[in-house]
């Protein structure tokens, strides 16, 4: 696989769910849900990059259930995952679920592959998105419009264990949210509109919050897995903010130049070098961000001016020794349709992808000049 050249898997029907396999160190595979109207027609996509051969593979499941809105796989299983999806209701309405299935890969006396559904969680609000405890298997959050919720997943049925509603009616409601990676899963935060909320789940207490009452809304965020107390969000201004969650109060810690032209909806740290981000919008652009200033090894950049997104090497940067200015570095534009997810792989920190709303998973990987820079060679 070429840096400059990305790799394309094209799927049947619209998409905007994507999740990447933990579990499995070995190899890259992204998992793609699609959303379309006919709900028996939904399917989920496992697609596997070889790095060797430059090829996608991919296995395909039915989802009969729904259009798919969320995904998320299981750290601890790579059979297992979490679906949050909208179906239709026998009042002829629709009700978003959320679901635990199991891959079932086609043996030779079968015809196709399959998902067994595990359980589907009693949840009667609408859901929004769920996500596996990054270390203990048996812990499952689920995030909803009115409240959150910890269940125990370890036993046959599951259990509602912690939940935290809404403490006003009528106001802002959650949207997202995600653990706290490095508190061991003690700690949550959760988005509501243009205000972000940690959470301590042993005192049962908000213990931080973003609060921008004038702000465009905060689509999603994530955490710094290199340093602790630190978060990047992204919203409808466009922009990418990274906050210190012991002082927000003060404001971003870095508030990175440049922003997307319309929504940014997805934001995510590299898992080791947190210098390096990636978001993606509505605006069909995925970007790669160095954001040296708030990482766990920073150091002052070179220049003082903002970095042009490019795809060849900046000329200010003289020597790798050197650093980029904050900002945008490299746009990755292959998309003609919102890009709603990007996700990095959990085996190589040079491989990521992002998923285009008319149905194309783009592979790329971060340009040579960068990868040299970052490695000092």
């Amino acid at each position: 696989m070429e840096d400059d050249t990305p790799l394309i898997y094209g799927l049947e029907f619209q998409a905007r769910s994507l999740t990447v396999q933990q579990a499995d160190t070995d190899v890259t595979r992204f998992m793609v849900g699609t959303q379309t109207l006919k709900i028996a027609s939904n399917q989920v996509h496992v697609v596997e990059v070889c790095d060797d051969t430059g090829v996608l593979s991919a296995q395909t499941f039915s989802h009969p259930w729904g259009e798919l809105w969320h995904l998320h796989w299981s750290p601890h299983d790579s059979r297992l995952f979490s679906a949050c999806y909208n179906t239709i209701t026998e009042e002829q309405g629709t009700n978003m679920k959320c679901a635990l299935y199991t891959l079932h890969k086609v043996e030779e006396n079968e015809e196709e592959n399959k998902l067994e559904p595990v359980t589907v969680l009693d949840i009667e609000a609408e859901v929004k998105v769920s996500y596996f405890h990054p270390s203990d298997p048996t812990k499952f959050l689920v995030i909803s419009d009115s409240k959150f919720g910890v269940w125990d997943i370890g036993d046959v049925t599951p259990v509602e264990t912690y939940k935290k509603p809404l403490q006003s009616k009528g106001g802002s409601k959650m949207s997202n949210g995600k653990w706290n990676p490095l508190e061991s899963g003690a700690a949550v935060a959760t988005i509501q509109e243009s205000s972000v909320k940690g959470w301590d789940l042993r005192t049962s207490k908000e213990v931080w919050s973003i609060e921008q009452p004038e702000a465009p809304i905060i689509r999603d965020i994530d955490y710094n897995r290199n340093r602790q107390h630190i978060l990047c969000t992204c919203g409808d201004d466009g922009r990418v903010k990274i906050w210190d969650t012991r002082a927000v109060d003060r404001g971003p810690v870095l508030a990175l130049p440049g922003n997307h032209t319309h929504w940014a909806w997805a934001v995510r740290y590299n898992l080791l070098h947190d210098e390096l981000l990636l978001s993606c919008g509505s605006d069909s652009c995925c970007r790669l961000w160095w954001a040296g200033g708030a990482a766990s090894e920073s150091t002052p950049p070179a220049t003082a001016h903002e970095t042009t997104p490019t795809s060849s090497p900046p000329q200010e940067i003289t020597t790798r020794q050197q650093n980029y200015a904050d900002g945008p570095l490299h746009d990755f534009t292959t998309s003609d349709d919102s890009v709603y997810t990007v996700e990095w792989s959990a085996v190589d920190p040079w491989t990521f992808a992002f998923l285009s709303y008319d149905g194309r998973l783009i592979v790329h990987r971060v340009p040579k000049y960068i990868k040299y820079h970052i490695l000092d060679i």
